[in-house]
């Protein structure tokens, strides 16, 4: 009598929810430290477009701010956002990783833009538009927590101010209020994994 051979157990694809959720603990922990990092970026360029006395010393301050929130940030999720795996995570990690190149294309395309339109004091809005909308982006697909509010801010703000400043001003301005809110998203995200691990 036949018997027939059975089919080779395989590794089931990870379902679009589970594959979302993966996703988003992962940008909530990787994603934060790349904020971290333009945020440590327009806080030195904000900072020394003032006419603050020991401007140097004031940015590297707020610098070392930022790399300990990144260093806390590091140390408080190692672990709780591992590489997403399975064919709908691929797909989604794909999205996000395209959604990131063209956000980064921009950011070095844009001050070569605005400089030929004789306006290179729009570098730092025009840059901060794109990753709002990068984050709002982020925020419809995967449900991340504080791009929703992040993304509206730099996308509002940046275009208000450089309809009312110009100059140095506006670079200051914007550059300081632009980290602020990166910050303030890099910390909402890190606090959101560590609850979630804690509570789950």
């Amino acid at each position: 009598m036949k018997t027939l051979a059975r089919p080779a157990p395989t590794t089931p694809a990870l379902p679009e929810p589970d594959a979302r959720t993966a996703w988003r603990r992962r940008v909530a922990a990787v994603g934060s430290q790349f904020q971290l990092a333009f945020a440590a970026l327009w806080l030195v360029r904000g900072t020394l477009a003032t006419g603050w006395p020991m401007r140097p010393l004031i940015a590297i301050a707020l610098v070392g701010a930022a790399a300990a929130l990144s260093a806390w940030g590091a140390l408080a999720t190692r672990g709780l956002a591992p590489r997403p795996r399975g064919p709908r995570a691929r797909g989604l990690g794909r999205s996000v990783t395209i959604a990131t190149v063209v956000q980064l294309a921009a950011s070095c395309a844009l001050p070569f833009v605005v400089t030929a339109f004789g306006r290179p004091d729009l570098t730092v809005p025009a840059i901060a538009v794109t990753i709002g909308i990068l984050l709002l982006w982020l925020r419809a697909v995967l449900a991340t927590p504080g791009h929703l509010a992040a993304g509206m801010l730099l996308i509002a703000i940046p275009v208000a101010l450089a309809l009312t400043l110009t100059g140095t001003t506006l670079t200051s301005t914007s550059g300081l209020v632009t980290a602020a809110i990166l910050a303030g998203s890099a910390y909402t995200g890190f606090r959101w994994l560590v609850r979630g691990s804690v509570s789950g």
